[in-house]
């Protein structure tokens, strides 16, 4: 028997939500074709699923990308349900909750870092533009006759042209 809980976030990226369930300490996996039988009962565990050390009555519970998103498949009446490595055992509610909660502040992670690639891109692009320009610069100055001197004041390239008659 399975069940649908809903949750206001969904779960779209794996490497989000792997990370939440490592915080959480629920030891997810990756299946593979190598590690499928570790796995292995009547929950119908594929490669590709993310499994979690909570486990009920048909094993392992694990997520599976459904479209978009990621889902919990899981034992609705949770019989025979435990945590590996643990006592304490939460609700299927409870878990989805703090793992929501753990999976948005790991999301505005995730965005802060990409945000910070970007501006680190963005610094890179401005580097090549500017030592484009210096160099073409140079080579027309230098094409001209002039000899070039180049002077860093404050972080700015000056470039000084001289030619001797």
């Amino acid at each position: 028997m399975s069940a649908v809980i809903k949750t206001t976030t969904p779960f779209a990226l794996d490497i989000v939500l792997f990370q939440a369930l490592i915080n959480l300490g629920h030891e997810p996996k990756n299946v593979t074709v190598k590690n499928i039988r570790d796995f292995q009962g009547i929950n119908g565990v594929e490669c590709g699923d993310i499994a979690t050390n909570r486990v009920d009555y048909n094993g392992h519970q694990h997520f599976r990308k459904q479209g978009e998103l990621w889902v919990l498949r899981h034992d609705s009446d949770q019989y025979n349900a435990r945590v590996l490595g643990s006592k304490h055992y939460k609700k299927v509610a409870e878990f989805l909750s703090e793992l929501e909660q753990e999976y948005v502040y790991e999301y505005e992670h995730y965005l802060a870092e990409l945000a910070e690639l970007e501006k680190k891109e963005i610094e890179e692009q401005r580097k090549a533009r500017v030592e484009a320009t210096r160099q073409q610069a140079i080579a027309k100055a230098q094409a001209q006759g002039y000899s070039v001197k180049e002077k860093h004041i404050n972080g700015k390239v000056q470039l000084i042209c001289v030619r001797h008659i």
